[in-house]
């Protein structure tokens, strides 16, 4: 609702913009200028351009994959999230789980990734695109001969908050102790099909 308002507002500045560049100040009713506090109270709501450099932003680890964190919500007006990760071969990107509030949109770059949702296996190739939708458990996992690089977004966004708070449990080598993925769970909109998970690996053979 507050994002809403917020564009409602925006496009109302603008057209009142429009309409003082378009026919001059003199020939506008008073009250088209009513929520105008200053000349730049216009302008107040338009995004600055965010360019993100190669190699650059929040780098972790997750597992023995990285990830690298390069959009955030605050960025995006809440819209869109954006990652960049490896996978090495023989491992597991995540536990099977769903979620009820976002969607997740995958490109792979190099190598192949094998993603599960619900009971079906999709082959993404370099250079393919996948959605994985909400509310269907799903995983990923690498199979191939070589690692795996891909871009995620989420949207709306959100997830890169618990992909970064997952992230800082493997600083310094360390391991989420037990609990820790469920308190994170909990907070980010997250349920793990843990008796999947062993189903998957033995399968698979494939490793978190």
């Amino acid at each position: 609702m507050e994002n809403e308002q917020n564009n409602i507002l925006t496009r109302r500045r603008l057209l009142q913009l429009l309409a003082i560049s378009s026919i001059g100040s003199a020939a506008l009713p008073s009250q088209a200028f009513a929520d105008i506090k200053s000349p730049g109270d216009i302008f107040d709501d338009i995004k600055k351009p965010i360019f993100v450099p190669e190699n650059t932003g929040k780098k972790g680890k997750i597992g023995d994959g990285d990830i690298s964190f390069k959009l955030n919500k605050s960025q995006t007006d809440g819209h869109v999230g954006i990652t960049e990760s490896t996978l090495p071969v023989g491992y597991l990107g995540a536990p099977p789980h769903y979620h009820k509030t976002f969607d997740e949109i995958c490109r792979v770059t190099q190598g192949v990734l094998t993603i599960m949702v619900g009971n079906e296996l999709f082959e993404v190739k370099a250079g393919d695109w996948h959605l994985r939708p909400r509310g269907i458990v799903h995983s990923f996992w690498n199979t191939g001969k070589e690692i795996v690089k891909f871009i995620e977004l989420y949207s709306p966004a959100g997830h890169e908050a618990y992909m970064s708070d997952l992230a800082d449990l493997f600083i310094n080598n360390q391991r989420p102790k037990p609990g820790d993925l469920d308190r994170l769970a909990k907070q980010y909109d997250i349920t793990f099909d843990w008796p999947r998970l062993k189903e998957i690996m033995d399968k698979y053979k494939v490793h978190l």
